[in-house]
């Protein structure tokens, strides 16, 4: 039987998030608004940023964030900040995200 408390507990934020990257035309620039992009998510909001899938469309990709927190309100809030700032980013448009906390 477990002792744990309340306090005992954490969360895990996970969101899948498919890009399309507008007028980029070659994997070169892609990157670029990538690497751009992760960065500043990561400075700004103290998240796990990672792209994942097929990296060869010069012009879709696939992100995934990862936060945690002991509070499910502070998880849930800073995956919605991320994705407002990735909806307010230029160059890339979300065709759909995925979110769920463990």
């Amino acid at each position: 039987m477990s002792n744990k408390t309340k306090t005992d507990r954490f969360f895990i934020g996970v969101c899948d998030i498919d890009l399309h990257i507008e007028n980029c035309h070659s994997l070169k620039e892609r990157r670029s608004v990538l690497l751009s992009l992760k960065e500043k998510i990561k400075n700004r909001l103290n998240v796990a940023v990672c792209e994942f899938g097929d990296s060869e469309l010069w012009q879709r990709s696939r992100l995934a964030i990862v936060t945690c927190s002991n509070t499910k309100n502070i998880v849930e809030s800073t995956i919605r900040d991320a994705l407002d700032f990735i909806n307010n980013f230029p160059s890339v448009i979300v065709l759909n995200s995925e979110s769920r906390v463990i």
